[in-house]
């Protein structure tokens, strides 16, 4: 716990607001959908649910922000809680969802799961506007490291480091970059 409290004060000594962003594409996402603070997720969402998931509810907020946002219709979760994610998200028919990372396309895969193996698969599968989301990047050393792989990646070209989400975008018309925003 006191080393999460420490890896939390040295992200908000790296990171910034949308002050701080110089990419088009990343501060629109900022200040159009992360702080946008309206969600069609409803309140009655029970605290159990969502605890399961290591998610809070602001981040769930935040995650039905980019699905909107994004106008994502095909979505991968990868989760093996007891209790599905993709009962929690509020897509409703806007969007197909499967767990399968064999999906030849995807615009939008959630994952709790930091082997590289199946983030290679997904970053295979995906296409210049998808997005991988991973769920509790400083949870522990390991996902600290892979997060540092993933930003490493020939493939990727834009991180967000949110602290409890990571954004990992393809766009190949963007430079490489990492941004680090406070939420």
């Amino acid at each position: 716990m006191l080393t999460r409290i420490k890896r939390y004060f040295k992200f908000l000594l790296k990171s910034t607001n949308q002050h701080g962003v110089h990419s088009p594409f990343v501060y629109n996402l900022v200040t159009k959908c992360f702080y946008d603070k309206k969600s069609n997720i409803s309140n009655n969402i029970t605290i159990s649910a969502y605890k399961k998931h290591d998610l809070s509810l602001k981040n769930l907020k935040l995650i039905n922000r980019v699905i909107l946002y994004l106008e994502c219709q095909h979505i991968v979760i990868l989760d093996d809680s007891p209790y599905p994610i993709d009962q929690i998200i509020q897509i409703g028919d806007l969007a197909s969802v499967t767990k399968n990372t064999e999906s030849d396309h995807y615009d939008l895969a959630y994952t709790n799961d930091y082997s590289m193996k199946t983030l290679d698969i997904l970053f295979s599968n995906s296409h210049n506007d998808s997005l991988v989301l991973i769920n509790n990047i400083y949870k522990s050393k390991d996902n600290l490291s892979t997060w540092e792989k993933i930003k490493d990646h020939p493939k990727v070209t834009v991180t967000i480091d949110t602290f409890d989400l990571g954004f990992v975008f393809f766009r190949t018309e963007q430079a490489k970059e990492h941004f680090t925003i406070r939420l």
